[in-house]
């Protein structure tokens, strides 16, 4: 039974406008966005980078297990019912599942990376798609990465389609904004090897070794890694093709090279318990 909660109907109201000026930003806030659906808000839930703000739900959605299990979680969270107009107003998907939280994200600095002897970086410089940046913070999560970072120039990770694509992995791994400069005095003092792609490269990825603390940078979809970052690169490397395929896309290409990185570090080998949700 749902207890201590508001009914709001009109758009007009003060908490719906402000949850749709949250979404109109797309995520150009770090601190608030909007996320859709149990899955990432369950995610978002057993996350220390996330803490739910409000939780929107209609009255279809209230009567669904799914619903019970996380109010068990969060039982005093802000909980708004909400109409299904409403509901269409708030969302970003065509076919929305009745449930809708926003989110306070905690933003980190490059120093607040936790990482062991060995850590492993994302460097994300000026990609545009979101679907790619949402597939590389997936990417990273799943083969063990410490962060993703993204600079100056690259499309916001926390827009509604780049979370999705991340299929909750935004919540597992820190993504932090930083500027070119930052980046390389941070990667400078703890000795960090950057590493960059490029299909003109003469070494191939089997080339490089991995098991050192590194930082893979990943360009722009059309002009690749920019020219002043692959000159602070230790090495610049491809990944071969045999197929007809031209090329693979940017998110193909991190997704293969992290791959490589966590079957060099064992990462397969360790075993890590999952939360119970």
């Amino acid at each position: 039974m749902i207890t201590n909660y508001k009914t709001i109907k009109s758009p007009s109201n003060p908490m719906i406008k402000e949850a749709i000026k949250i979404k109109k930003r797309s995520g150009a806030s770090r601190d608030l966005f909007l996320i859709e659906g149990h899955h990432l808000i369950e995610m978002a839930i057993v996350s220390s980078l996330s803490s739910i703000k409000t939780l929107f739900f209609t009255e279809e959605f209230a009567s669904k297990k799914d619903f019970q299990k996380i109010l068990k979680y969060i039982p005093s969270i802000e909980k708004v019912l909400i109409t299904e107009h409403l509901l269409s107003l708030l969302a970003d998907t065509e076919s929305p599942q009745g449930l809708i939280a926003i989110i306070n994200y905690k933003s980190l600095k490059l120093d607040e990376i936790k990482s062991a002897n060995n850590p492993l970086l994302i460097i994300c410089d000026a990609i545009q798609d979101p679907g790619n940046i949402g597939t590389i913070i997936r990417a990273a999560d799943a083969f063990g990465a410490n962060a993703v970072v993204t600079l100056p120039s690259t499309c916001e990770p926390f827009n509604s389609k780049a979370i999705r694509a991340t299929a909750g992995s935004i919540f597992n791994i820190p993504v932090i904004k930083t500027e070119k400069s930052e980046l390389l005095k941070y990667l400078v003092s703890r000795d960090i090897s950057i590493y960059a792609t490029s299909s003109k490269a003469h070494n191939s990825i089997y080339e490089i070794d991995f098991n050192k603390p590194i930082a893979l940078i990943f360009g722009n979809e059309a002009h690749g890694v920019s020219t002043s970052l692959q000159e602070k690169a230790k090495g610049i490397f491809k990944i071969p093709i045999s197929g007809k395929a031209e090329s693979i896309n940017v998110a193909m290409t991190a997704t293969a090279c992290l791959y490589e990185a966590a079957r060099q570090r064992n990462f397969f080998r360790l075993s890590y318990p999952k939360d119970n949700f």
